[in-house]
Parts: structure tokens; sequence; C-alpha cells
């Protein structure tokens, strides 16, 4: 077996840095041994803590385990070291030749062998794996019907999860204009697979079915499993990674996918009731696309005239959202994710996700959720300006204009929530697919807010 041993160095005293590198790590190859300087033990923060094993160059190992030293550390910081070593240390490469590969760092376990984290972090850790590989893969394989597919199944295991799909005719007759614009092309042109539709799954634990009344907290995830920009198609080089545009919705799968793997005594812990929607769709370029200046009605009645149709995810969100309006209990708390604008990314580069609200507490003990698991979130306004911005003289609404899209976008987005809802919207562009490697990934796609949402249904 070819494991490799880990240790995690802490300064005493006023002892110089042990390793006497340039680096903050070192490795003797003799031993198989990577040794990791976190600093003085006093001023470790966990920030500071995940940066330094994030550092490390792990790509360049070739083993089966990784084996921790766990000696000086506090639970807290075993726990942190394992999920960075877990999600750092993976690279997809499922599209390489199989003698190409380097042996993946398959698991972290004690020196002594055995677990170091708890079952439930270690599924967490699986799920935020899963949404990365679903999102790097061929737009070709992950689909509209993949999506649904995988949704069936993870319920199929679950008692707790339920599944219903709203498939293109049942869109038509629940007035879903705007998800069934965008998938226009794929439902005349393309085999079912690529048609559009939402995909909802619904989780009740026993804790939740016996609360009068439970919080019931709506996720709704933009699913564009490819996106060519439409008639307003995308330059060559902006389409090269148009098949992550559906990681919103991804998040929300490996949410439930991680649920879905809990025993019944963890899912008994989850106090809420969980609405997810994948609001699925290609945005294919073709004879039956969408067109700017077309006005389309969405599931709430509202209509829409279409301005860029390479804007074309807020339009599957606004039905996604307005679907929400229809449930018999009315989430009380909606957080939709979307890679939705470049503007967020000019903003706020591939550091935060920008979160703009309609309620300022809600939003904090988001963000809360999302920094103890390492994920920022950055609030962005909904000014009054960019009501103006999403006014039509033909529509109800515009549904975009010119900078400052990100903030138009959200202004256009709550106008589909349902009421009393208190709201979230996550643009996750810059941090969703990073094109530069990140704290918990490498190039590529990184999972963002499968943690961050868990640790808040559990809140």
């Amino acid at each position: 077996m070819n494991n490799l041993l880990v240790k995690v160095l802490k300064q005493e005293n006023n002892k110089k840095n042990p390793l006497a590198t340039s680096k903050d790590f070192v490795y003797f190859p003799d031993k198989k041994l990577l040794e990791i300087y976190i600093g003085k033990a006093k001023d470790i923060s966990e920030t500071e803590l995940r940066k330094k094993v994030s550092d490390v160059n792990w790509k360049d190992f070739d083993a089966d385990e990784v084996r921790l030293d766990t000696k000086g550390l506090s639970a807290r910081e075993i726990e942190l070291v394992y999920e960075m070593i877990s999600l750092k240390s993976k690279v997809f490469e499922a599209y390489k030749v199989k003698s190409d590969k380097r042996k993946d760092l398959k698991a972290v376990k004690s020196s002594t062998g055995k677990k170091i984290v708890s079952a439930e972090r270690e599924k967490l850790v699986n799920a935020v794996s899963y949404c990365r590989d679903v999102v790097s893969s061929n737009a070709s394989e992950v689909h509209p019907a993949f999506m649904e597919a995988e949704a069936k199944a993870l319920a199929a295991k679950c008692p707790d999860i339920k599944v219903k799909v709203i498939n293109v005719a049942q869109a038509e007759k629940l007035g879903m204009g705007c998800l069934l614009a965008v998938g226009a092309e794929s439902i005349a042109n393309h085999s079912k697979e690529y048609h559009p539709r939402l995909v909802v799954l619904e989780f009740s634990s026993a804790a939740s079915k016996s609360t009068a009344k439970a919080e019931h907290l709506a996720i709704v995830g933009k699913g564009i499993t490819y996106d060519t920009g439409g008639l307003c198609i995308k330059p060559t080089k902006y389409m090269l990674d148009m098949k992550s545009d559906m990681a919103g919705s991804a998040t929300v799968l490996s949410l439930f996918k991680m649920i879905s793997t809990l025993t019944a005594a963890e899912r008994k812990k989850i106090k809420k009731k969980i609405t997810g929607v994948l609001a699925l769709s290609e945005n294919a370029f073709g004879n039956m696309s969408y067109k700017p200046g077309d006005v389309l009605k969405a599931a709430n009645g509202k209509t829409v005239q279409v301005v860029d149709t390479d804007a074309e995810g807020r339009l599957a969100l606004a039905d996604g959202l307005a679907y929400l309006g229809t449930l018999r209990s009315k989430p009380d708390y909606v957080v939709d994710l979307a890679t939705l604008t470049g503007s967020i990314v000019s903003t706020l580069g591939e550091v935060a996700a920008g979160a703009m609200t309609n309620d300022e507490d809600f939003l904090k003990s988001l963000t809360a959720s999302f920094e103890e698991e390492g994920e920022r979130l950055w609030h962005m306004p909904i000014l009054e300006a960019c009501k103006k911005k999403t006014e039509s003289s033909i529509a109800d609404l515009a549904h975009c204009s010119t900078r400052p899209d990100a903030l138009i976008a959200a202004q256009f987005l709550s106008n589909f929530i349902p009421e009393n809802s208190k709201w979230v919207h996550l643009d996750i562009a810059g941090v969703g697919f990073i094109e530069n490697d990140g704290l918990f990934a490498y190039k590529g796609a990184t999972g963002f807010g499968v943690k961050g949402l868990f640790r808040y249904i559990y809140s």
C-alpha cells in the first residue's frame, strides 16, 4: 500500500518555523512523509489553517491513502485538515487515458488507520466531490434527463425524500413560458433527454413532520446544462466552460444526495422541511430559439420582454421561483443559486458569491453558516435604481439591461418570490467554476454551496 503520512506542526513558545524552509510544507520522499507548518498555536485561525493545507501541491502526490498524525490537533482542526486534504487533492480526470492517471488520494485516516471524522462529515465531503464530478462532466452526458434520473435514484434510497417532475406538457399547463422559451430549440429539434423541466425534491424528516409548524426552506438552482447564448451567441472562449452553467442545480442535487446517505437518526437532526427545485434546460442555438424582443409569460402571470437571450438563467429561475408560490405549504425561506452574471465575477472575482436579499437577518444567518464552512458570501444591494432597468414599454418587465447586471438580475428575480417569503439570491458565477486554483479546488468545478447549505439546514 502506497501511503502518505501527513504531520501538521504548530510552533511552540518562541521557536522558529520547525521546517526552516521558504515554504510552509516539506516532503521527505524516502519516508513518504509530508510536514505542514501552520504557525503559532495561539495565532491559528480556521481560515489560515485551511490556506496552509490548501497551499500544498497535492497533485504531486501519488498515493492510495493519506494517514494524518493527529497529535496536538483539536477535533475541529482535525476536521478542517481532513476536509482540505480530501477536497483539494481531488482532481477530475475521468476523461484521461487510464495509464496517465496518478493514484487518487482515496482516504484520510489517522496514523493508526482509524477514521478521524464523523461519518456525517465524510458523507458531506463525498457530496461536494459528487457535485464537482457532475459539473465537470460532458454536457452530452449531464443533460436535464440525467439530472432527473439522479434525483429519482437518490430518492429511491431515502424514504424522507420525494421527487416530482414537471415535464414540458405540464409546464405548458402551469404557464411556465420563460423556462419553455429557453428550451424551445431543444423541444423542437432535440431528443427528450435535452427537453426543459423542473425537478422538485422534497425532504421531511420524522422530526419536521412531528413539528406543528416546521420551518420550510426552498432552494432553487439554475440548471442550464449547456449555454450557447442562444441567438445572442457567445464568443468561443466564453462558451468553453458552459457545461458548468448548471452548477446551481448541481449544488441543490448534491445537498439532497448527501441527505439521502444519512441514517434515519442523522436525518432526524434536520428540523426543517426542505424543497429543492432544479430549473433545467439547455440554451441551444437554432431556428426555434427564442428571440430578443419576444414577450413571454411566466408561471405567476407576469409578462417578460426578452432583451438578451444570453441572460437565460434568470428566465429559468423565474419559473422555478414562481412554482414555489403554487405549493400547498409556502416556503418561509428561499435561496436561489446560479452561475448568473459576468459582472459578479468582475466585482468579486473567485473569492465570494454575490448575495442579495429582501431580509437582512436571513442573509446574516446564511452568511454565518457559509463562513463556518470556509465559503464566503458578499452582501450586494438591490438598489431602487435597478427597478427602472427592469421596466418595459410592452411588458410587465424587461428581463435584463446593461450594467450593473448582477444587481438588475436580483431585482428581476424579486418579482417571482412567493409573498412573505424571506429570500436570498446567490450569484455563484465566480466561485462555482473557477479559472484559477482556489482554496478548496484546483481550476474547474468547486462544489460551492453544498457545505454552506448543509450547515444552514442544521441551524
